[in-house]
């Protein structure tokens, strides 16, 4: 293998993660993805309206990647007015 056939195999070392609207996720996972302190994603789940999913125990609390995003879309629209 020649050093161009490495340099054309690597992937870009900035290529972001492209996530499915349909995902369901757990509360680290939802944390990960928006890259937030724990207790923020916690306080966020506490607000009316937010899309969580209890499946069951204590950690079994879910949300859709998809219902999350529009939901979070919308509550920072109207907090900043626009």
């Amino acid at each position: 293998m020649s050093l161009q056939d490495l340099k054309e195999t690597k992937e870009p070392q900035d290529q972001q993660t492209i996530f499915s609207e349909t995902d369901v996720i757990t509360i680290p996972e939802l944390r990960k993805r928006l890259k937030i302190r724990k207790q923020s994603v916690y306080d966020m789940l506490s607000e009316p309206g937010c899309p969580v999913y209890n499946t069951g125990g204590g950690k079994g609390d879910r949300v859709i990647w998809g219902e999350f995003l529009e939901w979070f879309k919308e509550r920072f629209k109207k907090a900043s007015g626009s």
